[in-house]
């Protein structure tokens, strides 16, 4: 993939006076939609972000007059082209700050995303550039998820299995962690299970608890299934 071309799209001329927390929405907005398949209701907007639905209503009411969402009475809302276009070069910003904090300054996957909220909305495309070939142009944050490329295309993420699925003496590498739940994350890399690393799956408890063997470490792992269901793998060959 080659996306760091002198000619690359300028993508500042996407934003009709959009504030940060209109990036911030669009952003959310965005992975709403890819887990929904479609329109979102708002009222997992308003549980996504944490804040009231008279908050979200007034949000996508200046969001539909810059004409970034698609907003009709009684139905579910869903980004534009411009819409989209503008939360994909958030997200890439977003996800480029993560890999920039977990790669050059050591930062755990629990801790990158609070830090990228705030730099999202400052980087410029140069600097994310600059970035980009800092880190030999990643195609993955330290989630897993993809990094748009400097002309706003999502690379296409690799197809994963959750864990909860896994079939027992199964051997995986995790691909992708979905949660954004700090407390999660940080248990996670505790027990050192993140993106890359090889697990062989144990069993499926009765109580629903997925136990597994983390390769390196050598060591069990259990997790709740909610939780097991939020990683995504694929399979290793014996």
């Amino acid at each position: 993939m080659d996306s760091v071309d002198s000619d690359t799209a300028d993508t500042s001329e996407l934003s009709p006076a959009v504030t940060p927390e209109m990036e911030d929405y669009l952003r959310r907005m965005y992975r709403l939609e890819q887990d929904a398949d479609g329109r979102v209701p708002n009222s997992q907007i308003a549980d996504r972000l944490g804040v009231t639905r008279s908050s979200v209503t007034s949000m996508l009411g200046a969001l539909s007059e810059r004409g970034l969402i698609d907003r009709e009475r009684y139905r579910p809302v869903c980004l534009t082209t411009t819409g989209e276009r503008l939360a994909l070069r958030v997200i890439r910003k977003h996800r480029l700050a993560e890999t920039m904090l977990s790669e050059l300054f050591g930062y755990a996957i629990s801790e990158v995303d609070a830090e990228a909220d705030i730099l999202e909305h400052h980087l410029s495309d140069r600097l994310c550039r600059e970035i980009e070939r800092t880190l030999n142009v990643p195609e993955t944050d330290p989630h897993g998820d993809p990094i748009p490329d400097s002309n706003l295309d999502m690379p296409q993420s690799t197809d994963g299995t959750s864990l909860a699925d896994v079939k027992p003496s199964t051997r995986v590498e995790v691909v992708r962690i979905l949660t954004q739940d700090d407390d999660v994350l940080a248990y996670l890399e505790s027990v050192g299970l993140g993106p890359s690393e090889h697990l062989r799956l144990v069993e499926t408890t009765p109580v629903g608890m997925v136990v597994v063997t983390v390769e390196e470490s050598c060591k069990d792992v259990s997790l709740p299934e909610g939780v097991a269901s939020q990683i995504l793998v694929s399979p290793l060959c014996e």
